[in-house]
């Protein structure tokens, strides 16, 4: 059964500008050296004339650096394939998918998120289920993962807002 996951955060960048960050090249190369020790790379990114941006980047998760029952479970290292698609949903706000695989392994993270407008900025509400299919310790790499997200993601977004006031 999947682990659910939920989280807030404020941010003093409006949506339009986050939206356009997520429409830039330069964003997504400084936040992958920021973040993956150039171990990420960005497969692809497509920007359509209604604003909806789609990524799809692949991390590459080396064995040394994953706790040892993930090692247990799997030999050598992964690689993650994150899959972003952010739509502009109007009265300032847009909405997030974010689609985790990691083929070979029975991982997958299914995300929504919704940015909204806010006298100060925005505010990001993010929602995952994170799923681990194997019998007995499935649940400990859920909760893993999960122990994970809150200060991942909230880095990211500290980063996005830094990355925004330096290139606006």
């Amino acid at each position: 059964m999947p682990r659910l996951f939920e989280l807030s955060f404020d941010s003093p960048v409006g949506v339009e500008e986050i939206l356009a960050a997520f429409g830039d090249d330069e964003y997504w190369q400084e936040r992958l050296a920021a973040f993956d020790s150039g171990t990420a790379t960005l497969d692809s990114m497509t920007v359509d004339a209604d604003g909806v941006v789609s990524v799809v980047l692949t991390v590459s998760l080396f064995a040394y650096r994953l706790p040892k029952l993930i090692t247990t479970l799997v030999r050598g290292d992964l690689a993650m394939t994150r899959t972003e698609t952010w739509y502009p949903a109007g009265n300032g706000q847009a909405h997030g998918e974010i689609e985790v695989a990691v083929p070979g392994a029975p991982v997958s993270a299914i995300g929504e998120v919704v940015l909204t407008s806010s006298a100060h900025g925005s505010r990001l509400k993010f929602s995952t289920a994170v799923q681990v299919k194997v019998p007995l310790v499935g649940g400990q790499v859920e909760g893993f993962i999960i122990g994970r997200l809150g200060s991942e993601i909230g880095a990211v977004q500290a980063f996005t807002d830094r990355w925004i006031a330096a290139n606006r």
